[in-house]
């Protein structure tokens, strides 16, 4: 064991022993911004000279950055620091053992206001979380985190981790990541938080990248190569899928092991990239960000994906242009034809920003969602607002037919607001495959903004839902698909989906470059209790052959004429 010294505002403690030599740990108190400059918060990072450049942070500072005050209490037995949440969940750090055990995993992590151990919805203003919900715990986990050469230390009752490992372990269940500069943390949820959709710097992003681009120093770049390791060891959802038991042995097979662990960040970012497009290769792995030590200003980052992303993408570009020959001008969002109401949205968006309640849409951004709904700047939870209440207001309206076809996904949240319209109440089976922790969490929604969730004028009720899905239709696309197959009351008419089960993961290295990978969330289909993952995709019930089937929405031979065949 090493025995450790934790220097706090220049007063230096004498701490329990852990190995053979003292550590000085001195206390830097460091800005964090939360998804924006304007949004900040503090946290204490602890360096020493034998860890070099890698910040620490104590466990239990860490967890109330991220999870809050009052929610844990912390002892030492024999030893070994055990850390234990308000809901019974518990912890043992054995630094001795190098290993970290977990009495349940899942509800260690459960977010305070979650309903299920995984209900990873996070909107409850026009979403509600419904308490007639399954779950199954899971399994304990023991993380054996010395045989990825990670120090972890005890300082008293206190356990410092490096920083990245905190954020591999811990930060998951905040469904964002946390960033370090060399100067100031940054917690993101999604990539816009650092660019713009055109992949101009943000003013966070401006701020992120303010820092002097440089090599790594050894120790840094070593510590940077074993924890990516340790994060996709215990975080890659489609481990299994892939044949990938040992992750580190995994890189040296691909032989990325020497771009990964050197001190050129530029080399550390390509070689990143190439897992997530070209090895990963299952569309929700890819590369968002540089580290700040290779900056900005260095040559791009050009990789060859696998055959399968290069497929999807290339039958996704010939669908849209296939699809623009039927609609020159755009696609409408919400389109009448005949006594069939048409909704098309290619990804699934949540303006969190935007209260419809009290910001109604505007007749001018009525006509866009009519219009070219991709150009109109709404989300996908105004679309179906604004489409609930036309055909709430037209009785002459018998068919709903919401058009996935070239749906790639999105918000989880907006996918489930969607599903709650068109069901009345719908239910997002879980499973965590590291742990087989099992949920499935029920949700209504506030679809006419009135306060009041799962009301008739909520949903579209009697009226015959179809849903046009394609080998295109992707990650939340698939889900909704999934979840509507599932209910027996849509039909689904096109060709099978093109899968995506894991929720997506947004996570670093230690040197900075944002990432994500499918999650060990694996979004499923509950038949006769047991749950299956629908990577695999749907199938239709009715088979659609070339683009003019799908597009062509005409009353007399086209796709609205062929509906109506089917009653």
């Amino acid at each position: 064991m090493r025995r450790i010294l934790l220097t706090v505002f220049l007063l230096c403690l004498f701490l329990q022993p852990a190995m053979a030599q003292d550590i000085t740990f001195n206390t830097q108190t460091t800005t964090a911004f939360i998804e924006s400059l304007e949004n900040t918060e503090t946290l204490d990072l602890l360096f020493s000279d034998a860890t070099g450049k890698i910040p620490y942070v104590s466990l239990q500072d860490g967890l109330v950055f991220l999870y809050g005050e009052g929610e844990y209490t912390t002892e030492v037995k024999d030893g070994i620091i055990v850390v234990t949440r308000s809901n019974g969940a518990f912890l043992e750090v054995n630094v001795e053992e190098e290993k970290i055990y977990f009495s349940d995993y899942d509800l260690f992590l459960k977010q305070p206001d979650a309903v299920t151990l995984l209900d990873i919805v996070l909107d409850d203003t026009i979403i509600k979380h419904e308490p007639l919900s399954f779950e199954s715990r899971g399994r304990s986990l023991t993380l054996e985190y010395g045989t990825f050469n990670i120090d972890i230390f005890r300082a008293g009752n206190l356990c410092l981790m490096p920083l990245q490992t905190f954020s591999d372990v811990f930060g998951i269940a905040s469904l964002g990541a946390l960033l370090y500069n060399g100067e100031n943390l940054f917690f993101v949820s999604s990539k816009s938080c650092i660019k713009t959709y055109d992949e101009e710097l943000t003013e966070l992003g401006e701020k992120y990248y303010s820092v002097e681009p440089s090599q790594l120093d050894e120790n840094f770049a070593d510590f940077n190569y074993k924890e990516l390791g340790l994060n996709l060891q215990l975080n890659y959802g489609l481990a299994e899928s892939h044949n990938i038991t040992k992750i580190r042995e995994w890189f040296e097979m691909l032989g990325l092991d020497e771009k990964l662990s050197s001190t050129d960040p530029f080399q550390c970012d390509y070689a990143l990239a190439e897992i997530c497009y070209k090895y990963f290769g299952d569309l929700h792995s890819a590369f968002h960000a540089r580290s700040p030590y290779t900056g900005v200003h260095r040559e791009g980052i050009d990789i060859v994906p696998s055959p399968s992303v290069k497929s999807f993408v290339q039958n996704l570009h010939e669908r849209l242009e296939a699809r623009q020959e039927f609609f020159p001008d755009g696609v409408p969002g919400y389109q009448k034809k005949g006594d069939t109401a048409y909704i098309t949205f290619d990804d699934f968006s949540f303006d969190r920003s935007r209260n419809y309640a009290e910001e109604p849409l505007t007749r001018k951004e009525k006509r866009a969602v009519e219009k070219d709904f991709a150009s109109s700047g709404i989300d996908t939870v105004g679309l179906i607002h604004y489409a609930n209440e036309e055909i709430q207001n037209n009785p002459k309206i018998k068919n709903v037919v919401i058009d996935l076809s070239c749906n790639t996904g999105g918000s989880v949240d907006a996918e489930v607001f969607v599903a709650s319209w068109i069901l009345g109440q719908s239910s997002l089976a879980v499973r965590r495959n590291i742990t087989d922790c099992q949920s499935a969490t029920s949700y209504t929604a506030d679809v006419n903004f009135d306060g009041k969730f799962g009301e008739a004028d909520d949903y579209v009720g009697d009226r015959r839902i179809f849903c046009i899905i394609s080998g295109t239709t992707f990650s939340c696309g698939n889900l909704l698909a999934s979840m509507l197959a599932e209910s027996g009351k849509v039909t689904l008419i096109g060709n099978k989906t093109g899968g995506g089960a894991c929720a997506v993961y947004l996570t670093s290295t230690a040197a900075g470059s944002l990432f994500q990978t499918s999650s060990p969330w694996l979004f499923s289909s509950v038949r006769n209790g047991a749950f299956f993952d629908i990577e695999g995709g749907v199938a239709p019930d009715y088979k659609l052959t070339g683009y003019a089937s799908f597009y062509d929405r005409s009353e007399k031979k086209g796709l609205t004429n062929f509906i109506k065949k089917l009653y």
